[in-house]
């Protein structure tokens, strides 16, 4: 079965081809694509503790018991920082610890409240609030929120879980914080209407989109078509980026810019969107049943990095 986050949750550039690039309904100029191969300020890349904790794990290496390493060697493969996971304020700081010891950031925290649930909604909210003010002190820019998963959510709850998103990322907005958006497979079930309610019924001076390109690929039932209209709909809403790439559906072990998708097209259509700017960017790389098993964490980082600032440059 494919690992995703939400079940490990329970459990803890170079421009080629084309210089048009034609989608349902879109067309990305040339010029678009002229911007994306121009030189640009390098980007800052993360990771996030799910791809390091899965990467270290299946060579058995306890990535808590061995932050120490584990994070020198993210250093010296060019990472500039940490996604961390935090259910409590506390949390974090165990990484904030670690991190200031390589000189690195927790730019970006990941939380999945349960904002749909009469019963829980209005504590999620103040929770979610303090792992925020935490963060702040730590420098933390940006909390990506991945609500607790229930297929085919009612009107009600959905109602009731897009005006909790608002309250939070008013409450984020006034920390000079951004609230962001992620999701996985449940969200783009029945129409897509969790992702694109919580897109279409908040205010976007409150809610942004963090845009996992390879969840809006695999839930759409292997669709890169859907991943680039994601990108055209969203990209003024876009404050993170979740970059992970497969080749025949299956996560390869390093993030490449062309296999299942073109991240050089994804890049050229998000930059045609007036909103969007210098996003977060953020490793996902992860292994999964079928990947290939054949570098270590300190060069899988490494190789991944590369190609990411090359694809933005």
């Amino acid at each position: 079965m494919p690992q995703n986050r939400r079940n490990f949750m329970k459990s803890a550039g170079l421009l080629a081809g084309s210089a048009m690039f034609v989608t349902n309904q879109n067309t990305v100029s040339p010029q678009a694509v002229a911007q994306t191969a121009r030189a640009a300020e390098p980007v800052e890349v993360f990771i996030n503790s799910y791809t390091v904790e899965t990467f270290y794990g299946r060579d058995g290496v306890n990535f808590r018991e061995n932050m120490d390493r584990c994070f020198a060697e993210m250093k010296e493969a060019g990472l500039a920082g940490f996604e961390a996971m935090a259910n409590r304020p506390e949390d974090l700081d165990v990484f904030v610890t670690a991190l200031k010891k390589q000189n690195m950031q927790l730019r970006s925290i990941y939380a999945s409240p349960n904002l749909h649930d009469e019963a829980t909604f209005d504590a999620e909210v103040k929770r979610i609030i303090a792992i925020a003010e935490r963060a702040k002190s730590a420098g933390t820019k940006i909390v990506v929120v991945n609500t607790q998963a229930k297929g085919g959510k009612s009107d009600e709850e959905l109602i009731r879980q897009n005006q909790s998103l608002d309250k939070i990322g008013a409450a984020l907005r006034k920390l000079g914080m951004k609230l962001a958006m992620h999701y996985h497979t449940t969200e783009l079930e029945f129409a897509a209407r969790e992702f694109h309610s919580f897109m279409c019924d908040t205010s976007p001076e409150n809610v942004w989109l963090c845009f996992d390109v390879h969840w809006s690929f695999r839930a759409s039932g292997n669709s890169a078509v859907s991943a680039y209209n994601h990108a055209q709909l969203y990209g003024d809403r876009v404050a993170e980026l979740h970059l992970r790439q497969s080749q025949g559906g299956t996560w390869t072990e390093t993030f490449v810019t062309k296999a299942d998708i073109d991240y050089l097209k994804t890049l050229a259509i998000l930059r045609q969107s007036k909103g969007f700017g210098d996003c977060h960017v953020v490793l996902e790389q992860a292994p999964e049943n079928g990947t290939p098993k054949t570098l270590k964490p300190l060069e899988i980082f490494k190789q991944s990095v590369v190609a990411v600032k090359e694809m933005f440059s």
